[in-house]
């Protein structure tokens, strides 16, 4: 398969492998879609002017002290899942 990126999608990608976070953009590119696809499977798209504004709430309430345990939130989360895949 082939493809394409634009300009600062490849910049994106060669930031975050600056970071340090993915070793190639072949691991980069597998997580993103991974991750995409999980987050549709949720019902959780979102365009990016969403995601932003997500981020720009989340840190405001990380700023005021309003937080959640992550082992928590993360057992939520994968409770929801398998909720939706059964079909509830």
């Amino acid at each position: 398969m082939d493809v394409i990126l634009r300009p600062e999608l490849e910049r994106l990608i060669a930031a975050e492998l600056d970071s340090g976070r993915s070793t190639d953009s072949n691991e980069f590119l597998d997580k993103a879609v991974y991750h995409y696809l999980i987050a549709r499977e949720l019902g959780e798209e979102y365009t990016r002017e969403e995601i932003d504004e997500k981020i720009a709430r989340g840190l405001a309430q990380s700023d005021r002290g309003d937080t959640v345990d992550g082992e928590e939130f993360f057992e939520k989360l994968r409770l929801r899942g398998e909720q939706l895949n059964r079909g509830e």
